[in-house]
């Protein structure tokens, strides 16, 4: 090196290598956080959320699109109120449509519940009506006979009851039959009346076998006495020729059934039995014919369900403002 020249630096290698390597570190340093300050952070409530993390931010000099118009943006408005209507809606349907299934599955409970409900209240006294039957009298069947009478009758005395036929009156006509049932019964209990038969039949038809003797005679006395009690009637009502034809062939067959039954040998509960079925069948009978005998006060029957009092009360008042201030005349 000669004097008063520059003096010329050796280059090293190695400070070359680490110079380009921390140059290169740096270079991807500052890139690194360019990108991440274009990527918007969800934490953080400052940052830019209108680009996505792929889009690049803006140049700083170019032009930004032009902002919607407000027709544009009312339509924006309107189409999301309309999905969001439409979600709620939907989701509304959905939570419906599972409370009907609940409804419908209570329902289809509450109605078996209810039918073995109503099955429990309709066997329970048709099965104690038959328990009845065969326990007191030896057989369902007078318990069935006897529950469907005591059906039948108590709705027919209703009937006259709700027509305001007196209790008076009902419950007499029950006490008749309840009387006359009682005679059947003693008699039939003790063999009274097929004693009798027997009697009638040795006397008029012997070469009968004794055995069914008491039945045919019952079934020929009771005809002929029916066939009496029918023309009497005819003629007593003055039903005229067929009238009292009709009236003497209809009391005729009733004698037939009557004369079979009481010409039978029953044993006691059996005659109870019978008797009580005798009694239970006329009570609504006779409490029918005294009813048409004595009539229906239907003019009674109707004031009970016209408001005859308001009315009059209507019509009174009507009178007092028209006399207060005249309606002018009448046409």
């Amino acid at each position: 090196m000669t004097t008063g020249s520059i003096p010329r630096l050796e280059r090293n290698p190695a400070s070359d290598g680490l110079a380009a390597l921390a140059g290169t570190w740096w270079r991807y340093h500052q890139g690194a956080q360019a990108s991440h300050a274009r990527r918007p952070i969800l934490d953080d409530p400052k940052a830019n959320r209108s680009t996505t993390p792929n889009d690049p931010s803006p140049a700083p000099g170019a032009q930004r699109p032009a902002p919607k118009g407000l027709r544009e943006q009312l339509s924006a408005t309107i189409a999301a109120a309309v999905r969001i209507a439409r979600a709620h809606v939907s989701l509304a349907q959905a939570e419906f449509g599972e409370i009907l299934a609940e409804g419908k599955r209570v329902g289809i409970l509450a109605g078996i519940a209810f039918a073995l409900l109503l099955f429990a209240g309709l066997l329970l006294p048709i099965g104690l009506t038959l328990f009845v039957g065969e326990w007191l009298f030896g057989s369902i069947g007078w318990g069935l006979l006897l529950g469907t009478e005591l059906m039948i009758g108590g709705a027919a005395v209703l009937v006259f009851a709700a027509l305001y036929v007196p209790i008076g009156r009902i419950l007499g006509r029950l006490l008749v039959a309840l009387l006359v049932g009682i005679i059947l019964a003693i008699l039939l209990a003790l063999d009274v009346p097929n004693h009798g038969f027997a009697s009638v039949g040795a006397s008029v038809i012997p070469s009968i076998d004794p055995g069914p003797r008491p039945l045919v005679a019952g079934l020929a006395l009771g005809a002929l006495v029916g066939a009496i009690l029918g023309i009497l009637a005819g003629l007593v009502r003055r039903l005229g020729v067929g009238g009292t034809v009709g009236a003497a062939i209809g009391l005729a067959i009733l004698g037939l059934v009557v004369g079979a039954i009481v010409a039978i040998d029953y044993s006691p509960a059996v005659a109870i039995a019978l008797g009580l079925a005798l009694a239970l069948a006329l009570w609504p009978i006779l409490v029918a014919i005294d009813t048409y005998r004595r009539g229906i006060d239907l003019e009674a029957l109707k004031n009970r369900f016209y408001p005859r009092l308001t009315v009059e009360t209507t019509k009174e008042t009507i009178e007092w403002v028209r006399k207060q201030r005249p309606l002018g005349p009448k046409s």
